[in-house]
């Protein structure tokens, strides 16, 4: 893998993992998540526990991108906004997410946690969409709506939920769902029930303490 395209899967899989997870943290920006304590712990173990170590490149190199890129993000010249960054989420996760997740499966046999964690912090960002009366799509943030960014179909699979159903329900209908995914995410061996525990603790925890429980703290 060269440098190209390792920093591109380095980058885009952190910002599939934070994305959802920092929007509904009650953050904003890029900037914001690195300057937040816990969300800046959350995407430390993403990337150095659970993302450089599939990383096809010599250790050295792959440090020197992650650093790189979080330089960038501490301090980006142009502000990038969480609700750009999950612009297309869904898309976004299976292409640039899966695949480092099932290579970390392959290497050692078991779901990366911080970023199934994005999976299901996407997952509660998206359920419950519904569309207002110009006939577009929003979910509610602390009682003030916003305009998620997604093909209509996967918006209109999500609308069919809620945030507060039951986990494993939850779970397996989005994990199942072919308008969603290109595949049965399913299929991906132990993703269910990691997927399943962490909505769980997102409704009962919150998403800091379901966040910092999710990498052991």
């Amino acid at each position: 893998m060269d440098q190209t395209d390792a920093r591109k899967r380095m980058e885009g899989c952190l910002a599939a993992t934070i994305a959802q997870a920092g929007f509904l943290a009650g953050l904003d920006t890029v900037k914001d998540c690195m300057q937040d304590e816990a969300l800046r712990a959350f995407l430390g173990h993403a990337l150095l526990d659970e993302i450089m170590p599939v990383m096809d490149m010599e250790r050295s190199e792959v440090s020197r991108l992650a650093m790189d890129i979080c330089r960038e993000w501490e301090a980006p010249a142009i502000e990038i906004t969480l609700l750009s960054l999950a612009f297309n989420g869904a898309r976004a996760w299976e292409r640039q997410t899966l695949p480092v997740m099932e290579e970390y499966l392959r290497l050692r046999g078991e779901i990366p946690p911080c970023l199934a964690f994005g999976l299901s912090c996407l997952i509660m960002y998206f359920s419950g969409v519904k569309r207002n009366p110009d006939g577009i799509f929003e979910g509610i943030r602390g009682g003030n709506a916003y305009i998620p960014q997604e093909d209509e179909d996967v918006l209109s699979a999500f609308a069919r939920l809620s945030p507060d159903m039951p986990p494993e329900t939850l779970a397996y209908a989005v994990l199942s769902d072919r308008d969603i995914w290109e595949g049965d995410l399913r299929e991906v061996d132990g993703l269910a029930e990691m997927i399943e525990g962490q909505i769980r603790d997102l409704q009962i925890l919150g998403l800091m303490d379901a966040m910092k429980k999710c990498y052991g703290k």
